[in-house]
């Protein structure tokens, strides 16, 4: 959605307010005009479809024991934490991150996975685990002729970038905020189910990746 720089008469008492808002709730003054004229004109900003995205994703994990949502008012990231059966039960965190527009490659934002551990053996683990996902998952995609994801992985982390669902023409697939968040919260819940099941269970790195793609 495109901006453009325009001149408006308010009175002293009205910006004052708006001010004090824009501060309470962590922006600035001309992004808090640009939501209220919005809200007001019922127009979807992209700013408040990340928020619907994000309010969608807490509420599905709001019963779930496992994975913890956490939001930041008026911010392009939120996150969610869960930890391990392992020893000392390490954190493992979720940070989603969605773009206001997509980028020239077309991504729309990037779900990062994070493990807090010291353990060179929980390491190993999770490294095999990562590189087992990102086979199948590609295996996955080329059987249903869909794009093949894009990672960054480090150590104990993984990235991967988010992109639309498009048509076989290449045009993107218009979907409501509430079903991006039904795929992205199904999206977490098959990862970690996965890799819970490889780091702490009794299946290999390859054996959980493999059935939870063999499955979805």
């Amino acid at each position: 959605m495109a901006k453009s720089l325009y001149s408006l008469t308010l009175s002293d008492e009205v910006v004052a307010r708006i001010d004090r808002l824009a501060v309470r709730e962590r922006t600035n003054r001309s992004a808090l005009v640009n939501r209220i004229l919005a809200e007001y004109c019922s127009l979807m900003t992209p700013e408040k479809r990340i928020e619907s995205v994000f309010a969608a994703v807490e509420r599905s994990f709001g019963a779930d024991g496992d994975l913890a949502a956490f939001l930041t008012p008026n911010a392009p990231t939120m996150f969610l934490k869960t930890s391990l059966a392992y020893r000392y039960r390490p954190t493992v965190r979720y940070d989603l991150r969605l773009y206001p527009a997509p980028a020239e490659d077309g991504t729309t934002g990037e779900l990062t996975v994070t493990f807090r551990t010291q353990s060179s053996e929980l390491l190993a683990r999770i490294e095999a685990f990562f590189r087992a996902w990102i086979m199948e998952e590609g295996r996955h995609c080329a059987e249903g002729h869909l794009p093949s994801p894009v990672y960054v992985l480090e150590p104990g982390r993984l990235t991967r970038f988010l992109r639309p669902r498009l048509t076989r023409d290449g045009e993107i697939v218009p979907a409501e905020p509430e079903e991006v968040a039904a795929r992205i919260s199904d999206y977490i819940r098959l990862f970690d189910a996965a890799m819970k099941s490889a780091v702490c269970g009794s299946q290999t790195a390859a054996e959980a990746a493999r059935e939870a793609w063999g499955e979805s």
